[in-house]
């Protein structure tokens, strides 16, 4: 029997359940509970010791930061006036209700976060309270949870639920509503004691009743928390367990049964409204998908029977729970999104994208970390008829990405939520702070005499097999396997050349397995579509490091076995930026990479140990790690692993050593993340940065490792001011990798987007912006946001000075845009023609970029620019005719003053009697644009001899022109005429006046100005 080195016993034993190791100095931890009293809601986190915290707010969005490793658990319900709470490490979020107002305070350890209601929400029941979780909407509403009967408690449990240990959290901050009238000292022991751990008692709350705990039972579908269990739930505690000691208001009277909601379902899924505090949990069980609610209710599912996807699915409504199953194809994925007031589930084939809910072991329980944990449910296994422990979520993007075994029980995969199949009577699964807590094992660590079995992998199920023996005896079954290929019969040589490429992949020959199965599929047309055939295909692909040839071990025709898993993960490890899902199935595999032979097993373990640091599996690669100190090809894991735990001169000086190996792959990582991390600590900055990364283009060239770099180094290029390198870089990223064309070039739309966005265009000079601009023009976005950029971008280049550069910019920008986006950027060339006197021109732009349904100040803009550059080419009338459509202040501003340019004095002072009831208010004092305006309709006054006129201003104008040349100016020109001899020497007086004010006025325009 052939053994493995002690090392990889050890790696193996603990890698198959996460470590227990607690650390001495545990970072602090909140505990969060709720309530609502005396008219508001309270959020109290409570922590162990006293710890700092800084509250900001952004509208109805709340962010409570405490210091950088301190753990916020979940909330145990979400009161009213409040959308979401969301835990986390180093801070809270809070999405309030529209209007909800905020106080905040600290007691001791608790930092008490308090709601002010709304006008529309102060009489309205509490989110926690009954009937407010699952509501019911009218028929013309999409798919909705119809809240069953309220269950009603007894007087004695009432009793217990509202005793002293259930009064909620006194207000200590003086001279607020409600404040309790007790020394500060006193109202902080009775609000720490709110929080306190409750008397041992068998009555527990529950949103809108309080209920008895049942005496033992056995195993049952309605449950709803333990499997089997023998005893009472546990009881909560500060620690672990959601507070059971803010009791509700009394329930209401029972309201009246309400009637099946209508589902629906669309392009976008089946839509299924329900209140905040609704978890789902979203599982494959075989060929049947499971979406289970954990508040019962009833959903008709009648007007969604020709839906491809949900058309055969069945509502089952429990005691705690409502299940929705459905048949569903093994090429087929569920995703659960959550909306303001609903939960949306869609079906595509593809899977989705999660952060894996990571295992960690304390105090002999399994704690399974999720975000928003909701209730337990326990239901019957469509796929065994066994029960299920299934833990629901408040919040999507959270699930369990690979099958997890232990001896009494298995942790199975889900979309969303944790599901236990117990394999023993004393398994039970529970909410806690921060997720989930599987307890009753006998030992969560597995026992001394299973090593050998780990060794071979046996309790992990396996598709492929490959001849583990020596490097020596592999090579004499390859030299045997190829001679008798070659002396088989044509048809008979398939299955023989896919037992080579076995042995091949088993020395990790990948390329050489990978020819070896594409003659197999030539021989035998059996195996041209054998899946099996394609997933070995990919195995060899992945050996020779061709991820993007290792599609076949997708096909979801394979069964769900732990090394498909495997090999899956190895695919995403290569190919995602994102290493959490990978390290999730690595921490549960890596058995079975154990037993692999070694050639196999020494090109894998780097690549694994390197994705469950950078996956946050920490415990895992620990054990592997310290289990094999001497094994070199794993010290940049090493290094990874002391730069997560904070060492950053340990992990630097590892970095820098690795920077000088002669693997090129290894000296290219190393030399990326020493970079990054003296980026990260402030040594270095982004500049320096990036001439440290450019010179690694050329380290190791040609995979998603290349790639990769170029975007991060683009990244840093731009926030140093190096546009046009960011831009040249990821446009050579489209050349080199074509397959990912589109998204390369989606990074460049955004990058392009935030030069204009961010402010970035305005520091840079101006030739450089221009060049920019002129080489990236495809890049501007489409939609509003986009017409927003692109006319900040044309005012910028406008802006410039610099007309001969920027004019073909322009233009290059209008005949890539289309719609409103065209007309704007056709308007903008048309002014800048027009500054440079070249009034052809800008008629030429504005008649290339005429578009219908445009804004009406598009509209009238370019018809004050199509004016003025008919004025220029002497076409008086047509301007005039193009501004006589208009009756906006700027056109009769501007038809007047081309009245005035030509000396048509009557029309003149018609355009400005117009324009000036259109800007003069006729009561108050006027500003100095108003005083222009009237003098201006004075001279045309004068000009035109209209008497009249002069005189009515002499009455109501000068009075309100006060003093100053302006006003001078209006005097002498409405003045009267001279009659006689009387008058004579007011006219000198004038005359005089007039000589004054020639030197202090501005002389009237004689060209027409851009609009």
């Amino acid at each position: 029997m052939i053994r493995l080195p002690a090392c990889w016993l050890v790696a193996a034993l603990a890698s198959a359940v996460p470590s227990a190791t607690v650390q001495a100095d545990a970072p602090p931890t909140a505990v969060v509970r709720v309530g609502t009293h005396q008219g508001y809601s309270r959020i109290a986190f409570n922590f162990s010791s006293h710890t700092e915290y800084a509250l900001t707010q952004e509208g109805e969005h709340v962010v409570i930061r405490f210091p950088d490793n301190a753990v916020v658990g979940a909330a145990n319900a979400v009161p009213r006036d409040v959308v979401s709470i969301t835990g986390g490490v180093g801070k809270a979020e809070i999405v309030l209700a529209a209007g909800a107002a905020v106080r905040h305070w600290r007691a001791g350890n608790l930092v008490v976060i308090d709601i002010a209601p709304t006008e529309t929400s102060a009489e309205k029941p509490a989110a926690g309270q009954a009937g407010a979780v699952l509501q019911a909407k009218p028929a013309q509403s999409p798919a909705s949870l119809s809240p069953g009967p309220p269950t009603t408690a007894s007087p004695e449990v009432a009793a217990k639920a509202t005793g002293p240990s259930a009064q909620p959290l006194q207000d200590v901050a003086s001279g607020s509503s409600g404040a309790s009238s007790k020394p500060v000292a006193e109202a902080v022991s009775d609000a720490k004691g709110s929080l306190a751990k409750p008397s041992q008692d068998s009555t527990i709350s529950t949103p809108g009743a309080s209920v008895t705990v049942p005496p033992p039972r056995a195993k049952s579908e309605a449950t709803g928390v333990a499997h089997g269990d023998t005893s009472p739930p546990p009881v909560p505690n500060q620690a672990t367990a959601p507070d059971a000691t803010l009791a509700p208001p009394p329930a209401a009277s029972p309201p009246e049964a309400a009637a099946p909601a209508q589902a629906t379902a669309d392009t976008e899924g089946l839509l299924v409204p329900a209140g905040i505090q609704v978890g789902v949990a979203v599982l494959r069980r075989g060929t049947t998908g499971l979406i289970v609610f954990d508040q019962p209710g009833a959903i008709d599912l009648s007007t969604v029977r020709d839906d491809p996807h949900f058309g055969s699915a069945t509502v089952q409504t429990l005691q705690t729970a409502t299940v929705i199953r459905l048949p569903l194809d093994a090429s087929i994925a569920l995703t659960p999104t959550r909306t303001r007031d609903a939960w949306r589930i869609t079906a595509a084939p593809l899977e989705p994208a999660l952060r894996p809910i990571q295992a960690s072991v304390a105090d002999d329980r399994l704690v399974l970390r999720a975000m928003q944990p909701g209730a337990v449910v326990s239901l019957l296994d469509p796929e065994t008829g066994a029960a299920l422990l299934v833990g629901t979520q408040r919040q999507p993007g959270q699930g369990v990405p690979a099958l997890r075994r232990s001896a009494e029980f298995n942790l199975l995969p889900t979309w969303q939520g944790v599901a236990i199949e117990p394999n023993a009577d004393t398994i039970a699964l529970r909410p806690g702070p921060q997720g989930f807590i599987v307890s009753g094992a006998t030992a969560i660590s597995p026992p001394s005499d299973i090593a050998e079995q780990l060794s071979h992998s046996v309790g992990l199920a396996r598709l492929f097999d490959f001849p583990n023996q020596s490097v020596s005896a592999l090579l004499q079954l390859l030299a045997r396997q190829v001679s008798d290929n070659a002396a088989a019969p044509p048809l008979a040589r398939g299955a023989r050349r896919q037992a080579a490429a076995r042995t091949m992949i088993a020395l990790g020959m990948g390329a050489e397995a990978s020819a070896m199965l594409a003659l197999a599929a030539a021989d035998d047309p059996h195996l041209a579509d054998a899946p099996d055939n394609a997933a070995l295909g990919a195995i060899a692909a992945l050996l020779a490091h061709r991820a993007e040839d290792a599609a076949g071990i997708a096909d979801p025709r394979l069964p769900a076995s732990d090394d498909v898993a495997l090999w899956r993960a190895m695919r995403q490890a290569e190919l995602s930026q994102d290493p959490a899902p990978a390290a999730a199935i690595f921490a549960t595999t890596m058995p079975l990479v154990l037993a692999y032979p070694a050639p196999l097993r020494d090109q894998l373990l780097p690549l694994i140990a390197e994705t469950l640091v950078a996956g946050g599996e920490t415990a895992a690669a620990m054990a592997l790690l310290d289990a094999c100190k001497d094994d070199a090809a794993l010290d940049l894991a090493r290094a990874m692993l002391q730069e997560s735990k904070g060492d950053v001169p340990g992990a630097l000086a590892a970095y820098d050593l690795l920077a000088r190996s002669r693997d090129q792959s290894v000296h290219a990582r190393a030399a990326v993340r020493a970079a990054e991390l003296r980026l990260a600590t402030g040594a270095i900055d982004a500049k320096q940065a990036a001439d440290r990364l450019e010179p690694l283009l050329y380290a190791w060239r040609g995979d998603s490792q290349e790639r990769a770099l170029r975007s991060r180094l683009a990244a840093l290029k731009a926030s140093s001011g190096v546009w046009r390198a960011a831009f040249a870089l990821l446009r050579d990223g489209e050349t080199l990798f074509p397959e990912d064309k589109a998204a390369i070039h989606r990074e460049l739309t955004d990058l392009f987007a935030s030069l204009l966005r961010d402010g970035a265009a305005d520091a840079l000079p101006p030739l450089e912006l221009v060049a920019a601009v002129e080489e990236n023009a495809d890049l501007l976005p489409g939609g509003a946001d986009g017409e927003a950029l692109q006319a900040k971008l044309a005012d910028r280049l406008v802006a410039l000075e610099l007309p001969k550069r920027a004019a073909p910019v322009l233009e290059k920008l209008m005949k890539a845009a289309s719609g409103g986006a065209r007309a704007g950027f056709g308007a903008r060339l048309a002014a800048l023609r027009l500054r440079e006197g070249d009034a052809g021109g800008a008629m030429v732009a504005l008649e290339a970029s005429i578009a219908s349904d445009l804004p009406a100040s598009v509209t009238e803009r370019r018809a004050l620019l199509a004016a003025a550059a008919d004025e220029r080419r002497g076409d008086v009338p047509h301007a005039l005719a193009t501004l006589g459509a208009l009756d906006s202040p700027a056109a009769l501003e501007a038809r007047a003053a081309i009245l005035e340019r030509s000396n048509n004095w009557p029309g003149a002072l018609q355009a400005l009697t117009d324009y000036a009831t259109k800007t003069v208010p006729s009561e108050g004092q006027l500003d100095d644009g108003q005083r222009r305006t009237l003098v201006r309709l004075a001279t045309a006054a004068a000009r035109a001899g209209d008497d009249a006129a002069l005189a009515s201003m002499r009455e109501q104008a000068i009075p309100r022109m006060g003093s100053g040349p302006l006003a001078d100016l209006v005097r002498l020109l409405t003045a009267e005429k001279v009659r006689g001899t009387a008058d004579l020497r007011r006219s000198g007086q004038e005359a005089a006046l007039a000589r004054d004010l020639a030197s202090q006025l501005p002389p009237r325009p004689t060209a027409p100005q851009t609009p």
